[in-house]
């Protein structure tokens, strides 16, 4: 319907526009006839087709163009902390150990003795890198062994050291230590002598008191170094004095540096700076000052380790020049390891080191008495573990010049002393240790040092022992409340001259000792300890005139918090 109205209005408008155009026409252009509508007109819009377009992207430029970029460029400052080493951790399976911050050790014995030992330390953290830690450490005892035979045969020793570390955020330490000790000890040796008539010598007599303030500081990197260097650098000071008036003072001044480099291989360079004042009431005024500048370059191989270096050591305006070197070679890994290497150096002989080895030297030293004594070592040996015991051994051979050796005096006081007396020698040394742990818990260890002296002047190596053999066991059950120990010290008898006139010696008695220890803890914080040492009595005269302490029990109590 709609179809064909619209029909008829397009016939309609057809028919206007016809006869408008023919109005339009000039004037007698068109006949006049009538115009007859055959048909009406109809309009029909055709049928669409729809075309299918498939549209393609054009080709990929795969060419490639250089682009030039231009950045100003501006510096910036980032404070970035060197990192801090950490271990890495492990579960081996084992339950890790109570930490406890104090201890101390209580008790008595016999002949009368005291013992008192304590301990604190701590850490306190304030980041993590800054911390500190504090500890102190004391230790008192004495015992008297005087007898019918032996007179004023005590001795009392007491040390307290306090010692503290600061870690800066910074990544560098400062740690400092202060400590005393007081050693007091008799000479004793004119009861031993048959041809001493003195009776009930007073003990203040032949009282000796060596007294030792220590003191030192230094300055590390806390942490590992942006470029792995680490340095060390401080001052050790000590002031050592005796019951007669004689005095010694001693400071050191050292720097330490380590480059590591390819994080295994490692460049040190050490410079030493040892001063020694010593003096006494006879005005023989000493000085003993050493300078050393040690470099050396170690290299870390898969299975070698060659260290290659040197030791320039200025003393009394004289130098010397000394090898620092070593190879190691490891055939079989951790189990089997050879070794070889030729080192040497200055020791210092100083007031405080002969006193501290002989405690009977006479004291107000002869002039010239500090003295170095200057060595060479070549050493060669092997090592290794074989997971059922580790073990080493070594033979070197050392010639030494002005070697220290104590030769007995013979005067008319009381005063049974020896002097220092130095001689020029070879030594060759052959020793060896071995360790085991057969099963859990028991730990055995052997050690073994055979000394071969060969003095130039002097008839013998006074005083001075050729043979040391220790052998140790240390049982701790797997509770940890028992700990039990025993040990076995061998050491052979000493050359001392026994007569002013030179060619006149013998050997002294040797030594065997047997010593047992255990310590049970009844409960966390509490423990009862006994040690039974000298259980043969043995009274070996390890100086001349001197025999050490026979059987002596030693027992009390341990607590720790």
């Amino acid at each position: 319907m709609i179809t064909q109205k619209f029909n008829l209005v397009l016939a309609i408008a057809a028919i206007q526009f016809l006869a408008l155009t023919l109005q339009a026409q000039p004037g007698g252009n068109l006949p006049s006839e009538k115009v007859e509508v055959i048909k009406i007109f109809e309009a029909k819009l055709a049928e669409s087709e729809k075309v299918n377009l498939t549209p393609q992207l054009p080709a990929m430029d795969t060419s490639i163009s250089q682009q030039h970029y231009e950045v100003p460029a501006r510096d910036f400052h980032v404070d970035y902390p060197a990192p801090r080493i950490r271990p890495i951790s492990y579960n081996s399976g084992e339950e890790i150990p109570d930490a406890y911050k104090a201890y101390a050790k209580l008790g008595g014995g016999l002949p009368a003795s005291i013992f008192a030992e304590g301990a604190f330390n701590t850490v306190v953290k304030r980041s993590d890198i800054s911390s500190y830690d504090v500890g102190l450490n004391i230790l008192h005892h004495s015992a008297d062994f005087s007898n019918n035979d032996i007179e004023n045969q005590s001795f009392g020793l007491t040390k307290a050291e306090g010692k503290g570390t600061y870690y800066f955020e910074k990544g560098f330490a400062v740690g400092t230590n202060l400590g005393y000790t007081s050693d007091k000890v008799h000479y004793y040796g004119y009861s031993l002598d048959p041809f001493n008539t003195e009776q009930d010598v007073p003990p203040d007599a032949v009282k000796q008191l060596f007294s030792t303030f220590d003191f030192g500081s230094r300055i590390f990197n806390g942490v590992r170094t942006a470029g792995d260097l680490n340095y060390n650098a401080g001052l050790d000071f000590y002031r050592h004095t005796d019951n007669f008036a004689a005095g010694e003072t001693g400071l050191k001044l050292d720097m330490k540096g380590t480059k590591w480099i390819a994080e295994k291989h490692s460049f040190d360079l050490n410079l030493t700076t040892d001063f020694t004042w010593y003096n006494d009431t006879m005005q023989t005024d000493q000085t003993l000052h050493n300078f050393t500048l040690a470099p050396a370059f170690t290299l870390h191989g898969h299975a070698f380790k060659l260290k290659g270096g040197g030791k320039l050591i200025s003393s009394n305006d004289e130098f010397f020049l000394f090898p620092d070197i070593e190879l190691v070679i490891n055939l079989t890994g951790n189990e089997l390891a050879l070794f070889a290497g030729a080192t040497g150096g200055l020791q210092k002989n100083t007031f405080r080191s002969l006193s501290g080895y002989n405690p009977y030297i006479h004291t107000r030293l002869p002039a010239n008495t500090l003295r170095n004594t200057k060595f060479f070592k070549g050493y060669a040996g092997v090592r290794g573990n074989l997971k059922l015991f580790e073990y080493t051994a070594e033979a070197s051979f050392k010639p030494a010049n002005d070697a220290a050796l104590y030769k007995f005096r013979f005067d008319k006081d009381l005063l049974y002393d020896f002097d220092v007396v130095y001689d020029d020698m070879d030594i060759i040394n052959i020793s060896g240790s071995i360790k085991a742990i057969p099963v859990k818990g028991l730990e055995l260890t052997a050690t073994l040092s055979q000394n071969v002296f060969k003095p130039k002047l002097e008839d013998k190596a006074w005083h001075l022992p050729s043979l040391e053999v220790n052998l140790k066991a240390l049982y701790i059950s797997n509770d940890g409340k028992l700990r039990a120990n025993a040990q076995v010290f061998l050491e052979n008898g000493v050359w001392a001259n026994i007569d002013p006139v030179p060619g006149k010696y013998k050997s002294l008695n040797s030594l065997l000792d047997l010593s047992l220890g255990a310590e049970y803890w009844f409960v966390k914080n509490f423990a009862a300890f006994i040690d039974v040492n000298n259980l043969l009595n043995n009274k070996r005269q390890r100086w001349y005139f001197y025999p050490t302490y026979g059987i002596n029990v030693l027992g009390g109590i341990s607590m720790r918090f």
